[in-house]
């Protein structure tokens, strides 16, 4: 609404005709306003809602059938039938009273429908709302062989429910905002009382209280105002974002705080540690040392995802003594007749693959898998058929590719590859000492960052008001 029209407020939503006009300047010619004349009791009245958020059905057998309120065979006053409206007809229903005509469009934007009686000042708000969501479904991310299969939806009440069938536990509180002053999102905090660290829950309150952004349609923009939130450049995700209520309550243990965005299957978890993106939620249902094994498994991965490449690039070019000779003869044979160095010959490897992982990703899922085998056997096997590259660089750039994959949260792992370009390009210019060089600044990034005041990197520390398990 524009601040030149006038709101109507009290005594002056006596008139429908008022109301009528004032509803038309505000939604214009939109085509899913419904404006219906109804009668309430022996009054004459108002109902408007919005057909694509609310049922029609549901609002005829459940909302229409009882304004004419057939019980009453006596004349009585307005203000007596509005209170039997509220206290008998809809006390079934969830509703409220308003007396503020922006109030009610607000709701009605929300999926409510608005009852207005001829000469009364107040108004009542039923909710109707019965928007179509997607079903429970097994998570897309983070797959697990044992474990539960529920995974959460775009259903801000969903996923709330998800998250109170596993917390039996009067503790668990929910707290709400409304971010996006063009859409208005609902964003829920949810924690165990007594169990955060009330620094943190004020930081996060804070954040969230003091947004300014136009519109969220995914909890992706929520995750961009919390990375912000922590200390040094944030080269690596300060928010954890899972699919799995069972993930997310047990993070909420471990003194974390959950953010649910309505519209987002995915929610966040504050503050974040670095071991936070190597734990899967299978670890906790098979026997703790094949967990504890999977688990550093991935570690190892994540570091072979990192230097493989710089370290192949390093010793090939610069440090040759490093190599067994059986070996090097042998890749000095793969070599021979290769038009590039090392260097050029993993950089093209590696764009070839972002590029079919970009495409794989991006093609319709019928055909993706089939671009991603086809490109990587055909295009690999052509490229050292023709020459270009050798043998023993598809498969360095093949393991560190599985490699990156291992870690159990994707963003995480997509983030990786920025470094090993880092790497990849210290290494061709000074050999060992650049690829020494580029772990020690990243080591050093590492123990730099923090989230909501926590040490990103509090590998095995237990919380003593500063950290997270």
């Amino acid at each position: 609404m524009s601040t030149e029209e006038q709101s109507l407020t009290g005594e002056q939503m006596n008139s429908l005709e008022k109301v009528k006009k004032q509803l038309k300047q505000v939604f214009g010619e939109t085509t899913d306003l419904a404006v219906e004349p109804v009668d309430v009791g022996q009054y004459k009245g108002l109902m408007c809602y919005l057909t694509t958020m609310t049922n029609s059905a549901f609002i005829m057998e459940h909302v229409v059938k009882k304004l004419a309120m057939s019980e009453h065979k006596e004349p009585i006053s307005k203000e007596e039938t509005f209170q039997q409206l509220e206290i008998s007809a809809y006390s079934g229903l969830s509703h409220q009273t308003l007396q503020n005509i922006d109030d009610v469009m607000f709701k009605i934007v929300l999926g409510n429908a608005a009852i207005f009686i001829e000469g009364c000042a107040q108004v009542l708000v039923l909710d109707v709302r019965t928007l179509n969501s997607r079903s429970i479904e097994e998570p897309s991310t983070q797959n697990v062989v044992r474990g539960p299969k529920e995974g959460f939806t775009e259903s801000a009440d969903t996923n709330m429910s998800l998250i109170r069938r596993r917390f039996n536990n009067v503790k668990l509180r929910f707290e709400k905002y409304e971010l996006g002053y063009l859409t208005h999102t609902a964003v829920y905090m949810a924690y165990l009382d007594g169990e955060v660290d009330e620094e943190i829950l004020k930081q996060v309150r804070e954040t969230l209280s003091s947004s300014h952004i136009d519109s969220l349609f995914d909890s992706g923009r929520i995750e961009e105002m919390f990375h912000s939130k922590g200390k040094g450049i944030q080269l690596f995700p300060t928010v954890y974002s899972s699919e799995r209520p069972d993930a997310v309550c047990s993070c909420m243990i471990n003194k974390r705080i959950a953010i649910i965005v309505d519209g987002s299957p995915f929610v966040l978890i504050v503050p974040t540690i670095f071991p936070d993106f190597f734990q899967s939620p299978e670890d906790e249902y098979q026997w703790v040392v094949i967990g504890v094994f999977s688990r550093w498994l991935r570690y190892f991965a994540f570091v072979l995802s990192l230097i493989v490449p710089a370290l192949y690039i390093a010793v090939t070019s610069y440090h040759q003594e490093l190599i067994p000779s059986v070996l090097l003869t042998s890749i000095a044979a793969q070599r021979e007749g290769i038009p590039f160095p090392a260097s050029i010959e993993i950089l093209l490897m590696e764009i070839t693959f972002e590029i079919l992982r970009e495409a794989g990703t991006r093609m319709p899922r019928l055909v993706g898998p089939t671009i991603s085998i086809v490109g990587a056997l055909v295009l690999g096997e052509a490229t050292v058929q023709a020459g270009v590259v050798s043998n023993i660089n598809v498969i360095v750039v093949s393991l560190t590719a599985i490699s990156g994959f291992v870690a159990p949260i994707y963003t995480f792992g997509s983030k990786v590859r920025f470094f090993r370009f880092g790497l990849i390009l210290l290494s061709s210019l000074i050999g060992l000492y650049g690829l020494v060089l580029g772990c020690c600044l990243l080591m050093v990034q590492l123990t730099r960052i923090e989230s909501f005041g926590v040490p990103y990197m509090s590998l095995f520390s237990r919380w003593d008001k500063r950290r997270v398990t």
